[in-house]
């Protein structure tokens, strides 16, 4: 597709993007397969400022005609993250083991429905993924997104277990996925 533009973004998030990716945020993730509450518009907000704030963090957006349509962000899995200790089956050790640099947290990755299956998903993956330097990626689905996991499974992501349940998260728990990169 020659007139769509993909722009990065490291360690930062610019200004003129955050409101687009919180639009596309809501309108992707507010609505089946996935499950919300009533709280998850507004801690978007609030992570998407954190990672706008965290120096390992990368930002890819997918623009037509000047308009963000799709995005993939992530950042640098700190090594105090307790990622793995919500396992329901435990992992080896030697899986677990952090330090510094091992593993990019791929936290969201969200196109409109009317530009999927075009793509333009992979290109952003790809392009997020594509300057990192940790040896691996993690990311969790919702459950009931099976159309989405099947995507990373062909992908080449292999889910490793289910992390949860949480009180007072919706939902309680997540397919959990990792890519060697």
């Amino acid at each position: 597709m020659s007139d769509l533009v993909i722009k990065s973004a490291n360690g930062h998030l610019p200004r003129e993007w955050f409101d687009s990716i919180c639009l596309i945020h809501d309108e992707v993730f507010l609505r089946a397969p996935f499950s919300w509450d009533s709280n998850t518009s507004p801690r978007n907000v609030e992570s998407l400022g954190r990672l706008a704030e965290d120096s390992s963090s990368r930002v890819i957006v997918a623009e037509h005609e000047d308009e963000v349509i799709g995005y993939s962000y992530g950042h640098r899995l700190p090594v105090d993250h307790g990622w793995w200790r919500s396992i329901s089956d435990p992992l080896p050790a030697d899986f677990t083991e952090e330090w510094t640099g091992r593993t990019f947290a791929f936290t969201s990755l969200a196109l409109l429905p009317a530009w999927r299956g075009r793509g333009i998903g992979k290109r952003l993956i790809d392009e997020l993924l594509r300057t990192r330097t940790e040896e691996r990626a993690v990311l969790s689905v919702q459950p009931s997104a099976i159309e989405t996991q099947s995507i990373y499974r062909h992908l080449g992501w292999r889910l490793v277990g289910r992390n949860g349940p949480f009180p007072d998260v919706e939902p309680p728990c997540w397919e959990v996925y990792v890519l060697e990169v």
